[in-house]
């Protein structure tokens, strides 16, 4: 990408950029593009996790999702076997986001494996940022990743955070000093979530301002920017599940018929395939958003998935993804549609409820406009 503008103010940001699926990666592009818009010139820290280093990929999916889809690999001995299959699987799900980071993303020119890497030589910017998604969640970090509070930014350096995400309801008593002791550093702090900003509150890091997902912040003409022509000619539902749900995927079966309309699933890898589904293993990541844009309904557990068939006025149905699920339901609430939420898989009318999208998109320009005075505010103040 090009080199940022010096005259504007640099801006570092470090966030969820490289998690394996889509939402982070969207999340990150959309990041950028909205700083970028304020003046600012941000450069995204190419920082992973531990378990997110792509040599411990695989062991992670050995450890992670993929043991849990699959029970075969409770069986003693199966994950030995299963290491190249799955390895190989792993390349193939990070290979078009990868992909799309490196072309689209302003990543700094070097990598950091570790938080001691990037603190005895951080990136240099006027502002240290935290950004978007669950960077504060230590259930999703397995602890305190102290990148996310940039702990690596130099002493007295102005810190920020853009719609961070706590991404639960409750704090654990260990995390709550370092969480406050590193929080009070920062100028201005903008969270994803309304309950995020009480629990900060309530640990003594006050101000914090809800806004919304910075994915929202990008008008349809905006996402449309990435557009492929790789997908169906014909109508079709759209799937994009996170979560291994039988009753979803009856569900989902079951609404195909009832609207006479193909199935089409997002997946990240073969094991994912259903029966009279067309699955679409690791599309690339601009055919992921013309999938959404193109669909004329979608199906989802995942608030990225209910955010963007919002932002593009697509009929969906949003359905729990268990835990993590109050994301969902704040987004659905703020816009006056839970009629959205599933509450019963007997129910196949959810799909044909009106939705209001003229009101949808004026609290989405009004909160747009709210996310853009704050991080106005938070860069030039």
């Amino acid at each position: 990408m090009t080199a940022p503008d010096n005259s504007n103010p640099t801006v570092a940001v470090v966030t969820l950029h490289n998690s394996p699926n889509y939402g982070s990666c969207l999340q990150t592009y959309a990041t950028q593009k909205v700083l970028a818009s304020v003046g600012a010139s941000p450069t995204i820290v190419d920082y992973y996790r531990a378990d997110a280093i792509p040599a411990n990929e695989t062991d992670r999916a050995l450890n992670g999702q993929v043991a849990k889809k699959m029970p075969i690999f409770k069986i003693p001995g199966v994950k030995a076997l299963a290491r190249i299959p799955v390895s190989r699987m792993v390349k193939r799900r990070a290979a078009p986001l990868n992909a799309f980071r490196h072309s689209k993303l302003n990543l700094t020119p070097r990598p950091y494996y570790s938080i001691d890497k990037l603190e005895q030589d951080p990136p240099k910017a006027d502002i240290y940022c935290t950004g978007s998604d669950q960077v504060w969640n230590s259930l999703w970090n397995k602890g305190f990743e102290k990148a996310f509070y940039l702990t690596f930014a130099p002493e007295g350096a102005k810190r920020i955070a853009y719609a961070a995400s706590i991404g639960k309801s409750k704090l654990d008593d260990w995390e709550i000093e370092p969480m406050r002791e590193e929080l009070l550093k920062y100028s201005h702090i903008s969270v994803r979530e309304a309950e995020a900003a009480d629990l900060l509150d309530s640990i003594g890091v006050h101000g914090a301002v809800p806004v919304i997902d910075p994915t929202l912040m990008l008008t349809q003409d905006d996402w449309a920017e990435l557009h492929s022509d790789d997908v169906p000619k014909e109508p079709f539902i759209l799937i994009y599940q996170l979560n291994q749900n039988h009753e979803f995927d009856e569900y989902a079966k079951r609404l195909s018929e009832k609207l006479g309309l193909p199935l089409y699933r997002i997946a990240y890898g073969v094991n994912e395939r259903r029966a009279g589904v067309h699955t679409i293993v690791c599309p690339t990541v601009e055919q992921f958003v013309s999938l959404f844009m193109s669909a004329e309904y979608v199906v989802t557990d995942s608030f990225h998935g209910t955010a963007f068939s919002m932002n593009l006025s697509k009929k969906f149905v949003s359905i729990s993804p268990g835990r993590f699920s109050g994301r969902i339901m704040n987004l659905l609430e703020m816009t006056g549609e839970t009629g959205q939420y599933l509450q019963d898989y007997r129910d196949l009318s959810v799909v044909d409820n009106p939705i209001d999208y003229q009101h949808v998109h004026q609290v989405f320009e009004i909160k747009r406009g709210e996310a853009l005075a704050f991080i106005n505010t938070a860069i030039h103040d």
